[in-house]
């Protein structure tokens, strides 16, 4: 199954009771049930590298390191992209990396650490700047259009007597249709073929 595929079942049966994904195939459906157990580890610890993630499904579900790592890249796919993270991912893991300093520098009681840690939280969250103002979408008024029939407006020329070229049209063209015949046919299920490459 390709990737894009994988990716779209994942985001689809994420949180999805095992019983629902009766449909998908069975290797499918265990793949995904790794990838949300990585995704749910990762979403909790944010700091947790590519390697803690890929040896958390090794252990779990007892599956090779290539196929380990592979499983990393849909999941940071879900997170964000393969090589190029989203900003909200990296501002998750910016904020979880000050919670946990501010809880260090708590046990130690270092009250500057903690509000080092605070300037940082402002800057990363941007919290020292003004909300950006709501456009006023109550104000815009929808375009009022005029049908016409004149092709004038858009620049064509008028074609003269173009009602009765058309019936002439239709006449003739009408006249060069009549020979078909009926003919039979057979239906074919098409199912089995478009699930074809999903099996392989």
């Amino acid at each position: 199954m390709s990737k894009s595929k994988t990716l779209d079942l994942c985001r689809q049966h994420l949180y999805s009771d095992v019983d629902k994904m009766a449909a998908v195939p069975v290797n499918i459906r265990e793949r995904i049930l790794r990838i949300r157990s990585g995704y749910t580890l990762w979403n909790e610890y944010p700091s947790k590298k590519d390697k803690e993630i890929a040896l958390h499904v090794m252990q779990l579900y007892g599956v090779e390191k290539s196929m380990a790592y592979d499983d990393v890249r849909l999941i940071k796919d879900l997170l964000g992209s393969i090589n190029k993270q989203s900003k909200d991912w990296h501002l998750y893991q910016v904020n979880a990396w000050i919670d946990e300093a501010v809880g260090m520098a708590r046990i130690k009681k270092n009250e500057d650490a903690i509000i080092k840690a605070a300037k940082v939280s402002v800057s990363a969250n941007q919290l020292d700047k003004a909300d950006a103002t709501e456009f006023p979408w109550e104000d815009l008024k929808p375009q009022s259009f005029e049908i016409t029939c004149d092709p004038s407006v858009i620049g064509l020329k008028k074609i003269p007597n173009l009602k009765e070229k058309i019936a002439a049209a239709f006449k003739k063209y009408a006249e060069d249709i009549s020979f078909i015949e009926e003919v039979t046919y057979e239906e074919i299920d098409l199912d089995p073929i478009m699930n074809y490459g999903d099996e392989r």
